[in-house]
């Protein structure tokens, strides 16, 4: 019969490298993909009269019960823009909202939807 014997420092460095023989590979956990933020999405157009220097800009980030569209008229007359949803669960667009924003105006609407609601986008005029 073989007898193997070892130290106490052999033991140690056996039982410390166990864990490294024995160890199974995993992945680092992966961040929820509904987890991420959406990006903005963001409109400009040109002004009536100076298209190529003023312009008429909206932004808008889409969530799940409402939807916030900024809007900044740097136009010297007033703007008609419109918000149109559809409907995922019924496959329909439902609703268009009309906005008139005065010239020089920086502000904000918001709307309330469904969770359903999808915003399709913000295009200029009603």
């Amino acid at each position: 019969m073989n007898i193997v014997r070892m130290g106490a420092k052999a033991t140690a460095l056996a039982v410390l490298a166990l864990p490294i023989f024995g160890s199974t590979a995993y992945a680092a956990p992966q961040a929820d993909a509904s987890a991420t933020p959406l990006a903005a999405v963001e409109t400009s157009w040109g002004c009536n009269t100076n298209p190529t220097v003023k312009r008429f800009n909206t932004s808008y980030t889409p969530g799940n019960n409402s939807v916030t569209v900024y809007y900044n008229n740097h136009c010297n007359h007033s703007v008609n823009f419109h918000v149109s949803f559809f409907d995922t669960k019924n496959q329909v667009r439902h609703s268009s909202s009309c906005v008139t924003v005065p010239a020089g105006v920086k502000s904000s609407k918001k709307f309330d939807k469904s969770i359903f609601d999808n915003v399709e986008g913000t295009w200029k005029g009603c």
